[in-house]
């Protein structure tokens, strides 16, 4: 995984920061590095030049990508890649230069990706909603002018029929649901249709329990429980708050979309032969089942199975898997450790010291990040972001090698209403702390930081001291996760003024 040949171009957004391309440009390698101030409006013309060059292109600028998209795509030129250095870098209170940790985004952003593998999900529109009285009708009137739409009342007591009714009605409870988009398979008690001679109320014949029934997506308005745990990742089941009219207009408006054929990325790939989960049919390890709230990981003989249709993408199997067994590809494992150490070795090399990477997820992190940035002092200088699909994938490898490369602390970003789901996480962090407190090299590098507060995680990473760094090394990482953790635990042993033989 190296640079690619790619032309980058950035712009001081009407000079709201300070880009100093010459310091940038000799920190990445690049012959130079030319400043706009209006890329996206008056200075198009040379995006268009650079478009016309053939050379595959870097824009540092993400608010404005779906405009470079389009003109892209009239040229006929291929998408470029988008990165943030407004907000992640440039809007900043910081009175020291920005240069290092821009040189760190962009060098980053040069990188070769490796494409996901996907696999293919089918929905045939069919579409349960689920919840009471009127307000569960209408929602289901309404999406059925999308989807094929069943509606199961638990509640009908309020129910006021239209003239006409262009979707089938049953009421019942619903006792469980399993599977994901396009294949649920529901089982429901107290099942009844509708008797098309209701009146004033609504009524039902022939009820009976266990009823059994598929469908391709679910809509859950009864505000209760989840149907699923870990329910937001669960693809094709929409939960919303039937009193608030904005949480039920937002998953029917989501759930509409959801007929036809969709590419799922594969997130966790399994290897068999390194799996510790049994030997002759007596269990060992049960890490990833535990730790796979979505329940996709189940028993199969002496190794585990996993529903790749219901892994939602957390990780928390593979960053917590001892063997490595397991192995998260949303990035894979070498590809985000060599983005890690780029991001380490370009900052110290533009004259940066001790930086701290901030671990965030796409959802919650970068929002943040911008808040912080446009109502606040923005992010300090020597914080690094780096965006990642769930903070939960990061296990103690990264974590290690994230210290060796470098950076001198590691702050992961959850989200408070994520609590429940740290636990594989904080377990990763309380292993490279020990590993760490047994070399010597000081406890409190590795953190988790709940937050959804703008001002208090702006209040931190500005009160943050940060610790000295331990090295500037690097290695070739692999998928192998052993070898990845073995080898940049080395590096900080070698650091350490004496290391134990052994570490309890």
């Amino acid at each position: 995984m190296g640079q690619e040949k790619r032309e980058i171009l950035v712009c001081d957004c009407e000079k709201t920061m300070r880009i100093n391309g010459a310091t940038v440009a000799k920190a990445t390698g690049l012959p130079a590095l030319d400043v706009h101030s209006h890329l996206c409006r008056s200075g198009i013309g040379a995006f268009e030049k650079a478009l016309n060059s053939g050379i595959p292109l870097c824009i540092g600028c993400t608010q404005e990508a779906p405009l470079f998209s389009e003109i892209a795509a009239e040229a006929g030129a291929p998408d470029p890649i988008f990165f943030n250095i407004r907000e992640n870098a440039g809007w900043t209170a910081e009175k020291s230069p920005p240069a290092a940790k821009m040189a760190a985004l962009i060098a980053a952003a040069r990188l070769e990706t490796n494409p996901v593998r996907t696999k293919s999900i089918t929905s045939d529109g069919l579409c349960l909603v689920y919840g009471d009285g009127q307000a569960a009708l209408d929602a289901a009137l309404i999406l059925n002018r999308r989807l094929s739409v069943t509606l199961l009342l638990r509640n009908s007591n309020d129910v006021v029929l239209p003239s006409v009714l262009d979707i089938p009605v049953f009421c019942g409870q619903l006792r469980s649901a399993t599977g994901t988009l396009g294949a649920f398979f529901v089982t429901v008690d107290g099942y009844a249709a509708m008797l098309p001679s209701s009146r004033s109320q609504l009524q039902f014949a022939m009820a009976r329990d266990g009823a059994q029934s598929n469908c391709s997506v679910i809509v859950d308005l009864t505000g209760g429980n989840p149907l699923f745990a870990n329910s937001g990742s669960r693809d094709g089941y929409f939960r919303a708050d039937p009193g608030n009219p904005a949480s039920v207009t937002q998953a029917l408006f989501d759930a509409s979309d959801y007929s036809g054929e969709f590419e799922k990325p594969i997130y966790v790939t399994h290897q068999p032969d390194l799996c510790a989960h049994s030997r002759s049919q007596k269990t060992g390890c049960t890490k990833c089942i535990d730790n796979c709230l979505p329940g996709a990981i189940t028993p199969h003989g002496d190794i585990v199975s996993i529903d790749t249709g219901i892994c939602g993408g957390c990780g928390s199997c593979a960053a917590h898997c001892p063997s490595g067994a397991a192995q998260y590809q949303y990035p894979g494992r070498a590809e985000f450790i060599t983005r890690i150490q780029t991001l380490a070795s370009t900052y110290h090399d533009a004259g940066g010291r001790n930086p701290v990477l901030l671990v965030h997820n796409v959802e919650t992190g970068t929002a943040l990040i911008g808040a912080m940035a446009r109502f606040g002092r923005g992010l300090p200088a020597h914080v690094i972001p780096q965006e990642v699909h769930a903070i939960t994938s990061v296990g103690h490898d990264a974590l290690v090698s994230a210290l060796a490369a470098g950076f001198s602390n590691v702050i992961l970003l959850a989200d408070r209403k994520n609590a429940g789901e740290l636990g594989a996480l904080a377990a990763e962090c309380d292993l490279t702390e020990t590993l760490l407190g047994a070399l010597d090299l000081g406890k409190g590098r590795i953190s988790i930081a709940n937050e959804t507060d703008p001002d208090a995680l702006e209040s931190a990473l500005w009160n943050l001291k940060p610790s000295r760094s331990i090295c500037h090394s690097n290695f070739t990482a692999t998928a192998a996760k052993r070898e990845t953790a073995r080898a940049a635990i080395a590096l900080l042993a070698d650091s350490a003024k004496k290391a134990p033989e052994h570490i309890t």
